[in-house]
């Protein structure tokens, strides 16, 4: 008698699990594929901001990324491909933070005992996490490498832009940076 009583209640709960299913109309595989096409399209709407905000820089440093930009693929290799050169002409070892706004706007190639050519020289340090990045980047070779990158690291790709990137190299544009405005403005 319990053995028929526990086989009732186990074909009840059975019947209850599949009428559910079959009510709420689910696919026992949908939760995965379900989780996959989120990621899919969080993927895209940050790779639709991303190319948005790179899209800024089109005059400045971008230029070979003009048809990208207006057409903004869902290429994410193509994507970091163009950060990345964007981030080696802003904080890479010849660009303008490292290079350009030392020597061009404060004559720190000839004058490098200056308490703003010093400050530059302790800034450096700053520049290190943005080349490991870039070094990363350089490594992916897939698309799917791309993505996951992306996701892990669109955070930092927009800090990265509002805080070292100006519109253009000019003086007043690179004193509107945030870097600027903590690190040096009080150097003038």
């Amino acid at each position: 008698m319990k053995k028929t009583a526990f086989i009732v209640i186990g074909v009840v709960v059975l019947a209850g699990a599949v009428g559910i299913l079959l009510f709420l109309q689910a696919d026992p595989t949908g939760s995965a594929r379900g989780s996959s096409v989120k990621r899919a399209a969080a993927v895209k709407a940050l790779q639709d901001d991303l190319w948005g905000e790179l899209g800024k820089y089109e005059d400045a440093y971008l230029d070979a990324y003009a048809e990208q930009f207006r057409a903004m693929p869902e290429d994410s290799m193509e994507l970091l491909t163009a950060f990345n050169e964007l981030a080696y002409n802003v904080t890479g070892y010849g660009g303008l933070w490292r290079k350009t706004v030392p020597d061009k706007y404060f004559g720190c190639a000839n004058n490098e005992h200056m308490p703003v050519c010093q400050k530059f020289k302790q800034l450096q340090v700053n520049f290190g996490e943005w080349d490991k990045l870039q070094e990363e980047i350089m490594d992916i070779e897939t698309e799917r490498q791309a993505r996951r990158f992306l996701m892990n690291n669109g955070g930092k790709i927009q800090l990265y832009l509002q805080t070292f990137a100006p519109i253009d190299e000019s003086f007043s544009a690179v004193q509107n940076t945030p870097f600027f405005r903590d690190n040096l403005s009080s150097q003038l």
